[in-house]
Order: structure tokens, then C-alpha cells, then sequence
């Protein structure tokens, strides 16, 4: 199921109810060598994938780094006649998306600081503009007071 790849949105706050509003469920094929044949002899894409992993583990079994046996296994693919087009094009973006490992508390951690950074640039708006229709420091403080009071009660954050 799709809900169980993310955090229960209960615990987060978002929803009241621990059950989804919208359910996915999902069929996994294991698309490997020797795994769903049929499945894959009907695609060309995912069989030419297969093939470029099948590549790069070989490499990597041989003992080169990640990094290595990737780029290998692209120029032996496109020498193949595997996905020739698509990694000859795309190959540096295919070779960095397989060496980043995703990390949620990265992602979190980066989605905050980029929210930090919007609500500055929106507080400084609000700020300039208040400014120029000739309000006095002291009013600003106290409609910015007001602005954030109203805001917490909205999200609830107190942070």
C-alpha cells in the first residue's frame, strides 16, 4: 500500500483519522535477471534496465566502486545497443540519481531551511510594504504580532 511508504499523516498533525483518504495499492515485480521474464521481454525499456543493473553489479562484483562499474555499465549498454539513445543523452543524471541514497530527515531538514527562507522574504514583503503606506516601527510590531498570532491559531505551530 502507498500509505505505508510515509509517515502516518495522525501523527503528523495533518489528519484527524489514522486512515488514508485515498488508498493505493501497488503490485511489485521483481524485474532483476532471471526474475519476471515474460514481464520483461514484453518491454524493452525494462528489459534494457535490467540489463544495465545486471551490468553494473557485475562490474561492481569484479570490485570496482559504485561509481565505476555505473559508468562502465553505461558505456558497455550504449555499446550494446541498450537503451543506447536514452543513456547516451541522460547517463551523468542516471549515475548520480543511483549513487544518491534518499534520506528523509535530509529532505525534512532541507524543506524546513527553504520555508524559513520563504517566510523571511514574505516577513521583509510584508515589512517594506507597511513602510511605505507610513506606518511607525511600533505599528509594525504589533500588526507582525498580530500576523503570527493568527498564523499559530491556522497551523497550530508554535515553533
Amino acid at each position: 500500500k502507498l500509505s505505508d511508504s510515509f509517515y502516518n499523516p495522525a501523527e503528523l498533525g495533518l489528519i484527524k483519522s489514522d486512515s488514508a483518504s485515498l488508498e493505493l495499492t501497488v503490485k511489485v515485480y521483481n524485474i532483476n535477471q532471471d526474475h519476471n521474464g515474460p514481464i520483461v521481454r514484453r518491454c524493452k525499456t525494462l528489459e534494457g534496465y535490467s540489463d544495465f543493473i545486471a551490468a553494473a553489479r557485475k562490474y561492481e562484483q569484479e570490485g570496482k566502486t559504485r561509481d565505476e562499474a555505473l559508468k562502465q555499465a553505461v558505456k558497455d549498454c550504449i555499446e550494446r545497443n541498450i537503451l543506447k539513445e536514452f543513456l547516451a543523452t541522460h547517463s551523468m543524471e542516471v549515475i548520480n540519481m543511483l549513487l544518491t541514497e534518499w534520506n528523509w530527515d535530509d529532505a525534512f531538514t532541507i524543506q524546513r531551511e527553504e520555508g524559513r527562507k520563504e517566510g523571511r522574504v514574505e516577513g521583509q514583503n510584508i515589512v517594506l510594504e507597511l513602510v511605505r503606506q507610513g506606518f511607525s516601527a511600533e505599528q509594525i510590531e504589533a500588526k507582525l504580532t498580530a500576523i503570527k498570532s493568527e498564523r499559530t491559531e491556522k497551523t497550530g505551530n508554535y515553533g
